[in-house]
């Protein structure tokens, strides 16, 4: 288990982690989500020994990173999937690696064939896609059986069979009790696979909750009315212990009352509704609703996300 306790990291003037606490669980798949610049690649890195902290500190199972009598066997991570030497084959590298490590050669054999690297295994590095080199990061990764798994934006360059491969592999994973935590800016694939979501922005932990928990936040389902007379409509589902929002087009975002409920009240007091609709933010959705003004950077023209650059 790894466990954050008020982790901070100043780089120069600038804060990038901010007393950060928080556990990474066993047999979880933890998606890792902020805005550009929210300090995720960082803590990462903090957690791997890669980078000191300033204040704060990070155990596994008790002990920090550099304590660990045999570390690839505790965590496994891919950080950089080009931090290999171009010249060396796919088995060449998990090899090394493996002797290293103290790790029988028959686990290089069982990751390539894992990973689906089996028929390119002889092959120089510096021939493969983007999405190859993923694989073989992922396979550096599981080399050592590790408890935890950290994997930063592990779905770039895979090709719709990976990134398939990749949903069906990180769910296996923490079926076996492994701790899995991924960071990628590709919301509907954290949606798919992840049990806990990490927010983070600017430095600072906004979200951390199980996806069923964020889901029945004041941010989650919500029920979608236009009406004849927003005000009347307001006030009587107030009374009722309902949380509304209005948006610019008038509509009213009710939490906390059925849908049922909602068109009951309104037919009492003879209110028409023009409609009602039950509405279930996808977690893209929510996650721009949480680092709403919490960016480092923005940009001016038009994006999919209103502007908003993501990773």
């Amino acid at each position: 288990m790894i466990e954050i306790k008020n982790l901070t990291k100043t780089f120069k003037d600038k804060i990038s982690v901010n007393q950060l606490s928080l556990i990474i669980h066993p047999g979880v798949v933890t998606g890792f989500l902020g805005p550009n610049g929210a300090g995720k690649s960082t803590t990462m890195k903090m957690i791997l020994g890669l980078t000191n902290p300033s204040e704060g500190s990070v155990t596994i199972d008790g002990q920090s990173y550099k304590d660990l009598k045999q570390p690839i066997s505790k965590v496994g991570a891919l950080i950089n999937g080009d931090a290999v030497n171009p010249k060396l084959t796919a088995k060449q590298h998990l090899e090394l690696i493996a002797a290293a490590s103290g790790i029988p050669e028959k686990q290089t054999e069982k990751m390539l064939i894992e990973t689906g690297l089996e028929n390119v295994k002889h092959k120089q590095v510096n021939t493969f896609s983007l999405g190859m080199k993923q694989r073989l990061g992922i396979a550096t990764a599981l080399l050592g059986n590790p408890e935890t798994v950290i994997l930063d934006e592990p779905f770039n360059g895979l090709d719709v069979d990976g990134i398939h491969w990749l949903r069906e592999l990180t769910k296996k994973l923490a079926q076996n009790g492994k701790a899995v935590l991924i960071s990628s800016h590709l919301m509907s694939e954290m949606q798919m696979i992840a049990d806990r979501m990490i927010i983070l922005a600017q430095g600072n932990l906004i979200a951390d909750m199980t996806v069923a928990e964020l889901a029945e936040t004041s941010l989650g389902a919500y029920v979608k009315v236009r009406c004849e007379n927003n005000e009347e409509l307001i006030s009587l589902l107030t009374e009722k212990g309902a949380d509304i929002k209005q948006n610019k087009n008038k509509e009213l975002h009710v939490h906390h009352l059925e849908m049922k409920q909602i068109g009951l009240l309104a037919k009492e007091k003879n209110l028409a509704l023009y409609e009602l609709t039950k509405v279930q933010p996808s977690l893209e959705e929510l996650f721009v609703e949480l680092t709403e003004g919490k960016m480092d950077y923005v940009s001016t023209g038009t994006t999919p996300v209103e502007g908003r650059e993501l990773k």
